[in-house]
């Protein structure tokens, strides 16, 4: 029996209208960091000369429910054609519920649509179009919404290196059936002995009390160098050989924490092609990989697009799309 063919249908993002610069005084701390420890957590993260921040007041929900908004119409779907909504809204507004739901309220979706928060973090936009587009084979849903918002700046400790280019935006996508964009398989890796070296947590020992991301001593930058430097390529390598494919074949989007992660993939895989935002919107984590597909997903000219995500539990997955 042929399984039907499950696509992206269309894209959407919003971003702050707030620009900080790699200039921002802000990011003194950091350097002054940086100059009295030599060689450090800042000379990892770089590669952005501006990003987009949240403004006081500005509702990252709703900004989350524009890109929804922008990707519904951008398929030609209605509100109330969708059956799920995937995603995350992070930092949200309370521990718990996620303001996922705030997003179903704002996009307009029936009572009918299940809400899904995904907290695999900073993966939860490609987890969210896995688990859609599975359950769209099992037969239990038709169209979903998968849209995440990334707010960090609000949550950051900016004597740290990885808060340098840290930025706010908002993406989703629609799923459903298609032929352009279809999703092909995907690979997975979990390397849970890396728990907690990466964390979002009250740092009261840096007169934090509400939580921050950091990456802990020793621990973080060390998963950072090995797993997350070497991890993706053999990933996408697994993924790849299975189907017959080399780089070549490719186009990339990927997580985009600094240019030297980047500039580190491209060289071991190889892609015909590598799009991404960093340079103007910076890291979004979660966000980058939906607003990059928003930007360019027309302009993809490779037969194949390979979505590249990985986040703090440890976790990387790498999924297959045929263009």
């Amino acid at each position: 029996m042929t399984r039907p063919s499950i696509a992206f249908l269309g894209f959407g993002a919003a971003l702050p209208e707030r620009v900080r610069t790699h200039e921002d005084p802000l990011f003194d701390r950091i350097r002054e960091a940086a100059r009295a420890r030599g060689v450090s957590e800042a000379s990892l993260f770089y590669g952005n000369r501006e990003h987009r921040c949240l403004g006081p007041g500005e509702s990252l929900a709703s900004l989350t429910a524009k890109a929804g908004r922008a990707a519904l119409e951008d398929a030609g779907v209605r509100p109330e054609q969708v059956d799920r909504l995937y995603g995350s809204v992070f930092v949200s507004e309370f521990i718990s519920p996620n303001e996922l739901y705030q997003v179903h309220r704002e996009v307009g979706l029936g009572s009918h649509a299940l809400v899904v928060p995904v907290q695999t973090d900073f993966a939860n936009f490609l987890m969210g179009a896995v688990l859609a587009w599975e359950a769209m084979l099992a037969g239990h849903s038709e169209r979903a919404l998968v849209a995440v918002g990334a707010g960090l700046t609000r949550n950051m400790d900016y004597s740290q290196g990885h808060a340098f280019g840290i930025g706010d935006g908002a993406g989703a996508a629609v799923l459903g059936p298609g032929e352009r964009l279809a999703l092909v398989d995907y690979a997975a890796d979990t390397f849970s002995d890396e728990y907690g070296a990466m964390t979002m947590r009250p740092r009261p020992e840096a007169g934090f009390d509400q939580p921050v991301y950091g990456l802990e001593p020793s621990r973080g930058v060390e998963a950072f160098l090995h797993t997350g430097m070497d991890g993706p390529p053999r990933l996408v390598e697994r993924l790849l050989r299975k189907h017959g494919l080399t780089g070549d074949d490719i186009t990339l989007m990927s997580h985009q924490a600094t240019r030297k992660l980047l500039d580190h993939w491209n060289e071991k895989i190889r892609p015909r092609e590598y799009l991404n935002t960093l340079e103007d919107s910076g890291n979004m984590a979660m966000a980058s990989l939906p607003v990059t597909l928003a930007r360019y997903h027309r302009e993809v000219r490779t037969k194949y697009l390979v979505l590249l995500g990985l986040g703090i539990g440890a976790h990387q997955l790498a999924l297959l799309v045929r263009v």
